[in-house]
């Protein structure tokens, strides 16, 4: 999983070689090429990318709750005090702070001091003299809850652990989100690939509509066949124009959903329409059989390896995580401090001599308990976190048996559709070849007056629809066979893969 996270964060960074940001140029498609850009164009990898490294900035400050810190602190008075007790007063003060991860917040401190006590003589009996008093001292001690807020659920520890799996779970969403991508672009480039397809069919229907209303036109002027006929022509002609130019709309509204989903600029030179690199995968060549009969065997461990389930999987724990904490922190707050004290002083002595203030003695050790328990008239808030914490908890439990359910059904469909569609699509070609024979036939007999002018231009409809419904057919499929693989998990998640993938591989793994 490491590795696999660490691939994809390469490859949607930019390292492996790529178009960059410039405009892409639409002049040629490849799927490859597609998808090389869009790895680093696409809005939504863009602003995932930045939500992971939002989530790993939080599981950083959420660890700093752990870290050890020093304080010290130093203060200087300088000159004889107000009440003329003391002049010229100094300390240096420190702490060592050691939190843990199960509360417990352990502590050792010491302090420097040094003063001149000012002792105030009696006129004419003893003048007033100047006593340099050096002050030392160390301290050790623990400060822990005992109820709330103590162990393994304490808030720090749960908070840093939430983070973890978060952050993990943003991972795993950011390779569900490169996998999205390449849905999107898979069903976007495809669609192009069909409009492309019915653009020339209709275009070649329309030619064949325009000589049609010339032969028409000729033949009435022979006078073999009546005036009439030519509206019923130019009718014809008429249609298939119309279905032409929608073909050339379509086009340009299929490129604008693969631009919307490579996220990129983009530029076509010619002002014609792209050159498809590709080949067009023909779905009567699936070796579906096997295939599906695979997946179904398997789809619950097919889906269960998936990003988009992983990511509800880890969403779920960090939920449980924090219910646990909150149903153990309902408990009441007792919090205990102990410290062990050591301090020495000397009299005058040298000023800012510390040698012997730890062996004088005086005031010597010392130890401070503190028990502070604090019960509340009504735990409200606690039990009112608790409450929502275990719905947030029951909310995610549920959407992952969505995730998981909405998933296998979705595919046991997919495999259902897929293979009544298929079968349907090799019936289309055959359908397609006898439309096509049909029509020939029609206007052979039209020629020599055994058939009428409405019957070529059904037969030839009926052919043009076929060709048609062969191309939307084979699209259907492809869109589905893409679902599929996503839902599957099949979409490459290396840079290697990547290079190599394809799409139409139906190879039992």
């Amino acid at each position: 999983m490491k590795k696999t996270m660490f691939l994809l964060a390469l490859l949607a960074a930019g390292i492996m070689p790529a178009a960059g940001q410039e405009a892409f140029n639409y002049d040629s498609l490849s799927m490859l090429r597609l998808l090389e850009y869009g790895l680093q164009a696409n809005f939504d990898i863009r602003i995932k990318r930045q939500i992971v490294g939002e989530s790993q900035g939080q599981k950083q400050s959420m660890k700093g709750a752990f870290n050890p810190s020093l304080t010290l602190t130093g203060y200087g008075y300088y000159g004889t005090d107000p009440t003329v007790t003391f002049l010229n007063s100094y300390y240096l003060n420190g702490q060592f702070l050691l939190p843990t991860r199960f509360g417990a917040k352990f502590y050792t401190g010491f302090k420097l001091s040094t003063m001149t006590q000012i002792i105030s003589g009696v006129p004419d009996f003893y003048p007033s003299t100047n006593m340099a008093i050096n002050a030392s001292g160390m301290w050790a001690g623990v400060n822990m809850p005992l109820l709330r807020d103590f162990g393994r659920y304490n808030t720090n520890n749960v908070n840093y652990q939430t983070s973890i799996i978060m952050n993990q779970a943003q991972d795993v969403a950011f390779s569900d989100e490169v996998c999205v991508f390449i849905r999107n672009t898979l069903n976007s480039y495809y669609a192009v690939y069909q409009r492309l397809k019915i653009y020339k069919i209709l275009g070649d229907a329309e030619k064949d509509a325009q000589e049609y209303l010339r032969d028409i036109g000729y033949m009435i002027d022979a006078e073999q066949i009546p005036k009439s006929e030519i509206y019923r022509a130019k009718a014809y002609e008429s249609n298939i124009n119309q279905q032409f130019a929608e073909s050339k709309n379509m086009i340009h509204n299929s490129l604008y959903d693969l631009v919307t989903s490579l996220g990129g600029k983009a530029t076509l030179k010619h002002r014609g329409y792209p050159v498809i690199l590709d080949s067009l995968p023909d779905p009567a060549e699936f070796p579906w059989g096997p295939y599906a009969a695979y997946v179904f065997k398997n789809t619950d461990t097919l889906v269960a390896k998936t990003h988009y389930l992983k990511s509800q999987e880890l969403a779920t724990t960090a939920s449980m995580i924090q219910m646990k904490a909150a149903r153990y922190n309902k408990r009441n707050e007792l919090d205990l401090d102990l410290r062990y004290y050591y301090f020495g002083t000397t009299a005058y002595q040298p000023f800012s001599d510390f040698s012997q203030t730890f062996s004088s003695g005086s005031p010597g050790s010392s130890v401070n308990l503190t028990l502070s328990y604090k019960l509340p008239f009504s735990n409200d808030q606690q039990k009112g976190d608790y409450v929502s914490k275990l719905s947030a908890y029951e909310l995610n439990k549920t959407q992952l048996e969505k995730v998981r359910f909405d998933a296998k059904m979705q595919v046991y469909q997919l495999l259902s559709d897929l293979g009544n569609l298929i079968s349907l699509y090799k019936k289309q070609i055959e359908l397609v070849s006898l439309e096509k024979k049909t029509f020939e036939n029609e206007a052979q007999k039209f020629k020599m007056g055994n058939s009428t002018q409405i019957n070529v231009i059904n037969t030839y409809m009926d052919y043009n629809t076929s060709l048609l419904n062969q191309e939307n057919g084979r699209q259907a499929i492809l869109s589905k066979v893409i679902l599929l693989k996503y839902l599957i998990g099949e979409f490459p998640t290396t840079p290697e893969l990547l290079l190599k993938y394809n799409p139409w591989d139906f190879s039992v793994k």
